[in-house]
């Protein structure tokens, strides 16, 4: 035979233990919410020097390709300069010309870079010119910025002195 369980009577006691339970209960909750904000706190603050070295590495690679892009161009607009002029002392001195321009079109200070133009002979047509220009780079502000990054990044051309000129 089944024997049929007594229907529970309503008293206090077990309702004042179940209130007491989830009260515990919530209290526990409420701890680990307050441990696990604790863990994300502490994960932040050590992730956050690792994320902000590597932004400052970005940045420094960064200002290193654009200053090369910028000498890129500067040599190869102070060897277009010195080959499209009609003798050697112009031809020098506007290749220097045309290099500062360019840099000064890149925004950089033309006071900090040095060029130097070469022919190879004597100045006539076809004759090979090289500019060539670099420039000083502040090291990256990260951990051994100034070991990994180059302190001076430099660009060279090479081009014939026009044979087509005219009037020469």
């Amino acid at each position: 035979m089944k024997t049929k369980k007594a229907p529970r009577s309503l008293s206090v006691v077990p309702t004042a233990i179940a209130l007491w339970r989830e009260g515990f209960q919530s209290e526990i909750r409420g701890r680990r919410a307050q441990i696990a904000r604790g863990q994300a706190y502490v994960e932040f603050v050590l992730v956050l020097p690792l994320f902000l070295i590597v932004i400052a590495g970005v940045v420094g690679f960064g200002q290193v390709l654009y200053t090369k892009l910028a000498m890129e161009a500067a040599a190869w607009s102070g060897t277009r300069h010195a080959v499209a002029t009609l003798n050697q002392n112009r031809g020098v001195s506007q290749a220097y010309l045309g290099a500062r321009y360019a840099l000064d079109g890149f925004g950089l200070n033309p006071d900090h870079a040095t060029a130097q133009v070469s022919v190879w002979g004597q100045w006539h047509r076809g004759v090979q010119v090289r500019a060539r220009v670099c420039y000083n780079v502040p090291a990256p502000p990260v951990p051994f910025g100034q070991i990994l990054a180059p302190q001076q990044v430099c660009a060279s051309e090479t081009m014939p002195i026009y044979k087509w000129k005219s009037k020469w």
